[in-house]
């Protein structure tokens, strides 16, 4: 019985100190894992935003007319393609992109909601509200009343809770859609700098 007792007690102890271990373990790994999914889908949106901006230069080129990719508060679907209006980017919560239409008033080509996997995603840029390209595939500033050819690239900044990361997409003088990291040094592969000017994202 006393043997037993020790072999019980022995494997309590170990059972205690495997325990231990593992709540240090888990201590130190989820809030990592915590912050690998939140940069992992501020990744992800911005790869979206980036696809909706080609997808729509893409469409201008082979529609032959402009087509807008506003960031709004309506939801990016078919129903609201010409009830969706454009907001400042950094108080947006989605994008939508639509082509000029001769006969109606446009068309649903696709967009974005920050909803779901993408809810703690937020925006930035405090001037952006609509980006267009023409059938030249260039871009224009669809901001304000009177589209403006770009002076400098349009750079939409995207964070989240959970995570420091944070990524930029830009759409380049010339029509060029980029997704870049600002923490990466100047000139490696997926650096903003020198692409985009230093501080502009």
């Amino acid at each position: 019985m006393r043997h037993g007792a020790r072999v019980a007690g022995f494997t309590m102890v170990e059972l205690m100190v495997s325990v231990a271990i593992v709540s240090i373990v888990a201590g130190i790994a989820v809030p990592a894992l915590g912050e690998m999914m939140a940069a992992r889908r501020v990744h992800s949106a911005a790869q979206s935003l980036a696809a909706t901006f080609k997808t729509a230069q893409n469409e201008a080129i082979r529609r032959n007319r402009m087509v807008e990719v506003a960031f709004t508060s309506s939801e990016p679907s078919a129903a609201n393609t010409v009830a969706a209006v454009a907001v400042v980017a950094s108080g947006a919560r989605n994008w939508i992109a639509r082509a000029a239409n001769p006969t109606s008033t446009a068309d649903f080509v696709g967009g974005t909601s920050l909803a779901g996997e993408f809810s703690a995603v937020t925006l930035t840029n405090p001037d952006l509200r609509s980006v267009g390209f023409t059938p030249m595939g260039r871009a224009l500033d669809l901001s304000d009343a009177t589209p403006t050819a770009l002076a400098a690239p349009l750079v939409v900044r995207l964070s989240a809770t959970g995570t420091t990361r944070a990524v930029c997409v830009s759409v380049g003088t010339g029509g060029a859609v980029r997704v870049c990291d600002p923490s990466r040094p100047s000139g490696s592969g997926a650096a903003c700098v020198p692409f985009l000017p230093p501080g502009a994202c």
